[in-house]
C-alpha cells in the first residue's frame, strides 16, 4: 500500500497503525483521570495539598505525629480564612469588620470566656450560628460551608487564642491554659 508524504505532514492509513495505539490513549486517560482525582477533588476551600505535604513531611523526618497540634495547625488556616475579619489574627474581637457590626465579636483570648464555655458549645455556634445558642444574628452558620473535620480543628484552634492572650491587669495574673 503506498503512503502519501509530504513535507508537513504525513499520513498513515488505518491498516497501517500499530496495534499498541488504543492502548496508549487509554493509558493517557487513566494517568489524566488519576491527576485529576488525586489534585483536583478536593472541595473549594480545602488546601489539602499543603495538608499532604506536611504530613509527607513528618513521615520523611521520623518525627511522631501530634494530633492536636496538627489539627490546630489546619484549624488555623481555616480560622485566618473565615473568621478573622471579625474576631481578630489573635481572637480579641477586634478584626476589620469589627467596627462595622452592632454587636461586638466575642474575645476568645479572655480566660473568663473559656471558663463557661465548651468545645460543644463552640461546633454548634460556629455550625450552626449565633442563633442556635441565643446570639447574636451577626454571627454566620459555616455547617454548610466547612466540613465537620473543619468545624472541630477551628475550635482546637480557638484554644490555642486563650493561652496567647498576655494576662491583663484585672486578671491578677492568673491564667488557665487549654
Amino acid at each position: 500500500m503506498r503512503r502519501m508524504q509530504s513535507v508537513r505532514s504525513h499520513t498513515i492509513s488505518a491498516q497501517d497503525r500499530p496495534a499498541f495505539a488504543p492502548l496508549a490513549s487509554v493509558a493517557v486517560a487513566v494517568c489524566l483521570l488519576t491527576t485529576f482525582f488525586t489534585t483536583g477533588c478536593a472541595r473549594p476551600g480545602n488546601d489539602m495539598s499543603n495538608e499532604s505535604s506536611t504530613i509527607e513531611d513528618l513521615a520523611t523526618r521520623n518525627v511522631l505525629a501530634d494530633p492536636v497540634a496538627e489539627s490546630q495547625l489546619r484549624g488555623q488556616k481555616v480560622y485566618k480564612h473565615y473568621c478573622a475579619i471579625c474576631h481578630g489574627d489573635e481572637g480579641q474581637g477586634d478584626g476589620f469588620n469589627s467596627t462595622n457590626l452592632a454587636v461586638p465579636p466575642r474575645n476568645f483570648s479572655t480566660p473568663q470566656f473559656w471558663q463557661k464555655v465548651t468545645d460543644e458549645n463552640l461546633l454548634l455556634v460556629v455550625s450552626k450560628g449565633g442563633p442556635a445558642v441565643g446570639k447574636s444574628v451577626l454571627m454566620p452558620a459555616w455547617g454548610r460551608t466547612l466540613s465537620d473535620r473543619q468545624l472541630h480543628d477551628v475550635v482546637a484552634f480557638l484554644h490555642t487564642l486563650a493561652a496567647r492572650a498576655e494576662p491583663k491587669d484585672d486578671d491578677h495574673g492568673t491564667s488557665r491554659s487549654h
